[in-house]
């Protein structure tokens, strides 16, 4: 989307394409990258309906948000529990609101990435 950078963007003569950020609901300039100040939520609405954002590049599969630290967390199965990876408070009490049929896909893909790891170390020492 075209809009007007901010008045210190020397990059451009006023005027630039801009995209969203998805993951901090910014508009970013195009040319300077600098986080453009003053648009409506409106035309960010805009933005994400036609495509143009900057999509997150540190996603990976199965990342569901953590209600408890309010982040994106990758999940994994810590004794039968379902918890976030990374989540700062040591993978206890994650509230991770999900399906049971996505809790089972995740159950499954780590078993199967289990014996997928076993195999390798075997063929390895082979």
């Amino acid at each position: 989307m075209i809009v007007r950078c901010n008045a210190l963007c020397r990059k451009s003569d006023g005027f630039t394409d801009a995209a969203l950020d998805v993951d901090s609901d910014q508009v970013i300039c195009g040319e300077c990258g600098d986080a453009i100040k003053d648009i409506s939520e409106f035309a960010k609405l805009a933005m994400k309906s036609n495509g143009d954002i900057i999509r997150s590049k540190k996603k990976k599969a199965f990342m569901f948000p953590c209600q408890t630290c309010d982040t994106q967390v990758e999940t994994q199965f810590v004794s039968g529990v379902l918890v976030g990876k990374a989540c700062p408070n040591d993978q206890k009490g994650c509230q991770i609101n999900i399906t049971e049929t996505m809790v089972k896909a995740i159950e499954e893909t780590h078993k199967l990435s289990e014996k997928i790891a076993e195999m390798e170390e075997a063929h390895e020492s082979d």
